[in-house]
């Protein structure tokens, strides 16, 4: 059996709890649809979809280095920071609750638009 919800994800970078505990080895299904703006410098309106600007990947002061700008991250309780993008399936090597965020840098605070995911646990 599994359980599924759809939650809206802002566009920044803080930390979006999700209400949901994973447990460990457990499968979580993480899709996610919907436009959103990480904000650009100098002043450019550049929208993007959770998997983020295609060929800008974030330098070292995003939440998430290396992976695309206003690409979809997630992490489980304080674990390391995972790419979820448009889709995720993983079997969960971490605890806890559920965070998302945009891979955006935690200084901007100019982002327009929203994401939807819908989250699946499955039964252990």
């Amino acid at each position: 059996m599994a359980f599924t919800i759809t939650k809206t994800v802002r566009p920044n970078a803080v930390w979006q709890e999700m209400y949901l505990q994973i447990q460990k080895d457990q499968r979580v299904i993480i899709t996610a649809e919907g436009l959103w703006s990480p904000e650009m410098r100098p002043l450019t309106i550049v929208w993007c979809g959770p998997d983020g600007i295609e060929g800008r990947p974030a330098n070292d002061q995003y939440l998430l280095p290396g992976t695309n700008v206003g690409a979809l991250v997630g992490r489980i309780a304080d674990s390391p920071i995972l790419s979820v993008g448009n889709y995720f399936d993983f079997y969960s090597p971490y605890e806890g609750p559920l965070f998302l965020a945009m891979n955006e840098n935690p200084e901007y605070h100019s982002q327009a638009g929203s994401v939807h995911a819908q989250i699946i646990l499955f039964d252990l």
